[in-house]
């Protein structure tokens, strides 16, 4: 194999929307392809080469037709595994079909018997499109001894009321991006993070602690930390008025939105760090390449951990994770799987994806590879993945980021004497309303 490689809102309630439509399902993390306008199908087929050496895997037989909306160099690493994939099972031929508009192309071809046998998006779009029949079952090969080598929220991602229904091959949440100019160790508890933000405050200077974009998604990690939540997809409820999500919300405009800059929005805050004016930006992978463009010398790390009366609690950020779903009415059920299996555990595979493509790896063995653990992304954003939060996955998570939103925006219009408790539980029955159609 040759070698090689989640911004989510614009500002506020943009930022959001792009979050919550699955910012990670198609190629480019800044918008959702289901934005597009005019739905137009270009389809890409890869066939098998006329001479091949004997099969290295257990093979099926028969065509797979895969929907996708992934950008022109996802789809050329895709394309080149499926040739390699081939080349070992030439009684496969893989088709990849490309669809702008992907959700509504699924939704209009499905139920018709129309659709792919597999597509590729967010794990977000599970909940939804299991409701409403359009995804195939495959619990009978899903076993124990695949799920043991991904990462836990990889193996959550894929089931939905006891069903599995697809297979992880990336992810993605947020971590600390340092500037290695300013921060010579790490933080790796919240009160070294702490001193360093004490350290370079200096707003009178216009530099400050920490950048960290203000919104629902950016600030869960500390919103989640204690046990508390926005939303539990077991029970579908909203969980703003819980007091451990209180207590999250307290701890992060306690402890650091005083180092901050008094503004949540997303382009300001990255600018302050691309700019050197704060040692330590909040973000996700997605804002690798600015910062590779403003010539910052960087390492990434997981949000420390907070130690409070002598308790360690993990900072627990949303994450998402790419899956390849199997539609309902798959043609070619056990052809697909074989090539799915292959593609989504095979330690070769994820390793191409992730030095080609800069994706965050979810299954383990690849985490532990010695040229994985040298790149500062891939290697940094893979620890971050192992106490993230996974986005919920019930539809009824859709009334939920505008009440949270809503939350913190007027938080932040004073933030010093701000009512968190009185506010976060007025939101929440604003969320319980708006979920039963009040």
């Amino acid at each position: 194999m040759k070698k090689g490689l989640f911004a989510l809102l614009l500002v506020g309630v943009l930022v959001l929307s792009v979050v919550a439509s699955g910012c990670i399902g198609g190629g480019e993390t800044t918008s959702s392809p289901s934005s597009t306008s005019e739905s137009t199908t270009s389809t890409t087929t890869s066939s098998s080469a006329t001479e091949t050496t004997a099969p290295e895997t257990d093979c099926g037989s028969g065509d797979i037709v895969i929907w996708h909306a992934m950008q022109p160099n996802e789809l050329e690493v895709f394309q080149s595994l499926a040739e390699e994939y081939m080349a070992m099972c030439p009684g496969v031929t893989i088709t990849f079909e490309q669809k702008p508009d992907l959700e509504s192309a699924l939704k209009a071809a499905i139920p018709t018997g129309q659709g792919p046998d597999l597509f590729i998006w967010a794990h977000d779009w599970i909940g939804k499109f299991a409701d409403a029949g359009m995804l195939e079952p495959i619990d009978d090969y899903v076993t124990d001894d695949i799920l043991k080598d991904f990462a836990p929220m990889a193996v959550d991602a894929i089931q939905y009321k006891e069903h599995y229904y697809a297979m992880p091959f990336a992810a993605e949440t947020v971590a600390v991006i340092y500037n290695k100019n300013m921060v010579s160790e790490p933080p790796r508890t919240f009160d070294e993070m702490k001193a360093i933000m004490e350290k370079y405050y200096d707003p009178d200077n216009e530099k400050y602690g920490i950048a960290w974009p203000i919104n629902a998604y950016f600030i869960s990690g500390i919103a989640q930390a204690f046990g508390g939540y926005y939303f539990d997809d077991k029970t579908e409820q909203p969980g703003l008025d819980k007091p451990e999500t209180i207590e999250g919300f307290q701890f992060f405009f306690q402890n650091i939105w005083p180092y901050m800059a008094p503004t949540g929005d997303y382009n300001t805050q990255q600018s302050i760090f691309l700019e050197g004016r704060a040692p330590m930006m909040v973000n996700g992978p997605w804002s690798i390449n600015d910062v590779k463009k403003a010539g910052i010398d960087f390492d990434v790390v997981p949000l420390p951990p907070i130690t409070k009366d002598g308790k360690e609690y993990w900072p627990r950020p949303y994450g998402g994770v790419k899956n390849i779903y199997f539609a309902a009415g798959i043609k070619n059920k056990e052809a697909a799987w074989k090539f799915v299996k292959w593609f989504t555990t095979s330690p070769d595979v994820i390793k191409e994806l992730s030095l080609q493509l800069g994706y965050i790896p979810v299954l383990k063995p690849v985490l532990d590879d010695p040229e994985i653990q040298a790149d500062p992304v891939i290697y940094g954003f893979g620890q971050a993945v192992q106490h993230a939060y996974l986005m919920p996955k019930s539809p009824k998570m859709s009334a939920v980021w505008g009440g949270v939103d809503g939350a913190i925006n007027e938080i932040l219009q004073d933030p010093a004497n701000a009512d968190i408790p009185a506010i976060l539980q007025n939101y929440q029955q604003q969320i319980l309303d708006n979920m039963n159609g009040g």
